[in-house]
């Protein structure tokens, strides 16, 4: 609560600045120097549809792909047979270079929509349209792990960095957000931003553009009597759409441009998060050259290991963010999550030969610290140090906190009163993914019940019943 009431704050200033504000000093995503942009419009009532298609590297113009009418398979189908090889090449040269490809779209409504059209399209009947859904579930199935740094949605990675003075869901409106982060000068700020909200963002088009200019011009198209007429009226409407996607893939550019400023400085956790990446990506490519199928629903023992991953990425993520991102480390200090006192005491207790135990001993002044008896804290600067919580107690405003030293006995003797020592979560641990999920396959060989269709025999109880149960309930409270 106390964390999201420095969120709120931050957005207070913004508001009363009239301008967003950072709220970190580190870089919070990886920012791959060949990232590639994709921008796709889809046709009003027509969610798997490609009306059109940006496509191009940080710093380069857009190449842009139009079709008249994306209704018509063939032409829909033409359109992406031509931005296969672009994937295809660009994937080629990551797995060359031993790293992951990045792909930056706007919001995540167009990550949705990509996502949506991946499990589409690598179901289809021709293996070009086919082949380009694979590529792309990639990043569709990236998308909601935790830490993934393949499908980037730029307005989500602007909200890690930045606090505005409206509400969080206008925020994913990319336009609007840039306003905030760089408003026009001498403008009052709600009118730049209400200005800005008129400029699509998403994977739609304006229902009022849609009603007054695209429609009739694909009318045209669709009643025009020779190829010449055909083709002047897919001109026309490949200039009414290159109109509303070339500032989309801009603002994305505008967005890439910001965060690799060098006002962001280095974070280490990403680096972690890189190498799981390219790993990542080199198991899905050798799944696909030994021509492994994606399946349209998981079976009971895959869904539960991707859950199961799934869940351990949470915990490496928060884990190698709060050693390593200075914000992410203030606010567990603020919540609770970590453990900063002053070391007050190293208690040597002497077991006997050459055997001993050590006691940290700290004064902390945290209001909402979550510890029990029992838990396991590890040092997060310096030494690799753990404790076990043996005693809290509280003296007047201060808490204080004894722990048993497990690993690190000898940096605990050369310990000596004074610092503030910040205690958390043990280090991230990417390997521990691949020992947990060779467990889980070993014990789900055989099918749980729980996942079947026949039930287990009935045990009876080896107790009586009871003569009275209502009575015997009772007693239990």
């Amino acid at each position: 609560m106390a964390a999201d009431l420095l969120h709120v704050a931050a957005r207070l200033r913004a508001l009363e600045k009239g301008q967003a504000v950072p709220i970190v000093s580190q870089r919070q995503t990886v920012i791959q120097p060949h990232a590639r942009i994709l921008t796709l419009l889809s046709m009003a009532g027509e969610d798997t549809s490609v009306h059109a298609a940006a496509f191009g590297g940080f710093g380069e113009p857009a190449q842009v792909f139009v079709v008249a009418d994306p209704r018509r398979r063939d032409d829909q189908n033409a359109l992406l047979r031509t931005l296969l090889p672009l994937f295809e090449e660009y994937y080629a040269q990551c797995r060359a270079a031993g790293t992951f490809p990045q792909i930056w779209v706007s919001s995540a409504g167009a990550l949705g929509h990509l996502d949506t059209l991946a499990d589409r399209l690598r179901f289809t009947d021709e293996p070009e349209i086919r082949r380009l859904g694979e590529l792309w579930t990639y990043a569709g199935e990236r998308s909601p792990v935790a830490g993934q740094q393949s499908l980037i949605s730029a307005s989500g990675v602007l909200r890690r960095h930045y606090a505005t003075g409206q509400q969080e869901s206008e925020d994913e409106h990319l336009l609007a957000l840039l306003t905030w982060i760089d408003p026009p000068p001498g403008r009052d700020i709600f009118a730049a931003v209400a200005a800005a909200e008129e400029t699509p963002m998403g994977v739609k088009t304006d229902p009022l553009f849609d009603r007054r200019t695209l429609q009739p011009a694909i009318t045209d198209f669709h009643s025009a009597q020779s190829d010449a007429a055909r083709a002047f009226h897919q001109t026309r409407i490949q200039h009414m759409l290159e109109g509303v996607i070339r500032p989309i893939y801009t603002a994305i550019q505008r967005s890439m441009a910001l965060l690799s400023q060098p006002r962001w400085q280095a974070n280490a956790a990403l680096d972690e998060l890189a190498q799981q990446e390219s790993d990542e990506f080199e198991r899905f490519m050798q799944a696909r050259d030994q021509n492994h199928g994606l399946p349209y629903h998981d079976s009971a023992k895959a869904g539960a290991m991707k859950i199961a991953a799934r869940e351990r990425a949470v915990t490496n993520v928060e884990a190698g963010m709060l050693r390593h991102d200075r914000g992410s480390r203030e606010r567990g200090v603020v919540k609770g999550s970590v453990l900063r006192g002053q070391l007050v005491d190293v208690e040597e207790h002497h077991l006997g030969p050459r055997l001993f135990e050590y006691d940290l001993v700290l004064s902390s002044h945290q209001d909402s610290l979550h510890l029990r008896l029992g838990d396991e804290l590890w040092l997060m600067d310096g030494a690799k140090l753990s404790m076990e919580i043996t005693e809290i107690w509280r003296r007047g405003p201060f808490t204080w906190v004894t722990g048993r030293v497990g690993k690190g006995k000898q940096a605990a003797k050369k310990m000596s009163a004074g610092p503030t020592l910040d205690f958390g979560p043990s280090a991230p641990n990417w390997p521990g993914i691949g020992q947990e999920l060779g467990q889980m396959s070993t014990r789900l060989t055989n099918e749980p019940w729980t996942h079947g269709d026949v039930l287990p025999p009935a045990t009876p109880s080896a107790h009586p019943k009871p003569v009275n149960l209502r009575a015997a309930i009772e007693d239990l409270t």
